[in-house]
């Protein structure tokens, strides 16, 4: 303890300050620097960032073309439900209404098969949101149905 100018005695700053910077630094010393971590997380993410947008775009384009499957399925169906009952009137009428409007310029056709009953096969282009891809497949669906 040093003493002022007042009389009364202050504590001795300069030994206390040492310790705690001898502490300090055995503390950091154990401790590794953040400063070479500096942008890692924000690199790692850069370099998944693509990977994750790629997976998230097939995975939707794989959504759309089983929703179009599904569909053209489901108007074959209905066209060839009334084509066995009606014998082939209103056969194509029918798939095509039962076509969501996404799917309308679907090709639908009917017609008589190899045992004696008749058919409906609904065409499409397979529906790609991103087009950059340049798929060009088409998504057919045919449903035979026995003359009743």
């Amino acid at each position: 303890m040093s003493t002022r100018s007042d009389g009364r005695t202050a504590p001795d700053r300069t030994r206390r300050s040492t310790g705690d910077r001898g502490a300090r630094r055995l503390l950091a010393a154990n401790r590794p620097r953040r400063d070479g971590d500096r942008g890692g997380p924000l690199l790692e993410f850069a370099a998944i960032f693509p990977i994750l947008l790629l997976v998230a775009v097939v995975a939707i384009e794989a959504f759309l073309a089983f929703v179009a499957v599904e569909r053209l399925e489901s108007a074959a169906r209905a066209g060839a439900r009334v084509a066995g009952a009606e014998q082939l009137e209103g056969a194509e009428a029918a798939a095509r209404a039962a076509l969501p409007p996404w799917l309308d310029d679907a090709t639908v056709t009917s017609g008589v098969n190899d045992q004696e009953g008749f058919y409906v096969e609904v065409s499409h282009p397979l529906p790609i949101v991103f087009s950059a891809a340049g798929f060009d497949l088409t998504l057919t669906r045919r449903v035979d149905m026995p003359d009743v």
